[in-house]
Order: C-alpha cells, then structure tokens, then sequence
C-alpha cells in the first residue's frame, strides 16, 4: 500500500482532510516524537507534515502559521514493534504495507530516517489528532504559539504541553 494511500486508513477523517485539497504522502515527515501508550498496544507518532495545508483556517494564515503538526495514533500494536535510535526532529518516511496472510485488517508500519526506526504491525485504521499550526520562524518550535484546530485544543492549549500531560499524548 503506497504512503499516498494513507488516507483510506484513517478514521473519521473529515477533520483532516477538510485542510487540503489532497493529503501530502507519508513522506519527508519531521517526526516530533513517539509515544507508547502505557494502556494498551498503541503508538502515537507526532509529525509535521511536508507541506503546509492548501485549506487552512484564515486564523492561521493571519497569524503568520507556516508549520503544520498531527499525532498520527496506531491501535492494536503487535508485540513486533522494534526501535532503534532517538526521534529528535528526524525526516521520516512512513510505510504503510498491508498483511495478507492474517484474518483481521491489520498492516506493516515502517518509519525509517537518518539513525531513527520504527517498525511494527497494527490495526489497519489510522488516527490523526490534535492538529496544529504554527510559525517556523518562532525560536523554539516547543514552546512556540500553537493553533489548534479542535476547539477542545484551543481552549485548553496555546503551546504544546509537555509530554507528560496525558489527556494530549493518549
């Protein structure tokens, strides 16, 4: 299954692809950071995409926003998941391949960038959540003004909260 497909996979899209014309790939992703739910088999993926969206709500655009970021959930993670390096801004490219041998829709991800992978099996449903827009000219990207585009994230942030807050990372 070709990176560009990866919006057949996700779950109640509308939110997402209502801010582009056409989803940009899986590719030359920043990832941000990975989170491994504690509660059960999941893996929380916090990227920027490649391109900023065509669609964007006129707040964003007045603001000056120019950086686009989503967390990228994946449920029912097998026991296969491999890591090897530290996700610390790297450009990622994700795969997305199906399994054929097996019963349940379920697919093979493949992260990989320069010293950074991720690799495992889950559900084939993806979540994107908690998306954001900000100006890369901010100094510290962290800590910078964020523009959330749920209304819940908007009320509740103007930056990214740590990562241990749990009720934004799970």
């Amino acid at each position: 299954m070709p990176a560009d497909t990866w919006s057949e996979l996700l779950v109640h899209s509308e939110r997402l692809t209502a801010l582009y014309t056409e989803l940009p790939p899986l590719e030359h992703l920043v990832l941000r950071s990975v989170h491994l739910s504690p509660y059960g088999p999941g893996v929380t993926l916090r990227v920027e995409l490649p391109r900023f969206p065509d669609r964007a709500p006129v707040t964003w655009t007045e603001a000056g926003c120019d950086r686009f970021e989503a967390q990228i959930e994946f449920l029912a993670v097998g026991e296969d998941l491999r890591m090897r390096g530290t996700p610390d801004r790297t450009v990622v490219d994700i795969e997305l391949s199906p399994l054929v041998q097996v019963y349940e829709r379920r697919i093979r991800v493949a992260v990989h960038g320069a010293g950074f992978s991720l690799d495992f099996t889950a559900w084939a449903g993806l979540k994107a959540d908690h998306l954001n827009a900000y100006r890369s000219n901010d100094a510290d990207l962290d800590t910078a003004r964020r523009w959330f585009e749920s209304r819940v994230d908007q009320h509740l942030h103007q930056v990214l909260p740590p990562t241990t807050a749990k009720t934004f990372y799970e």
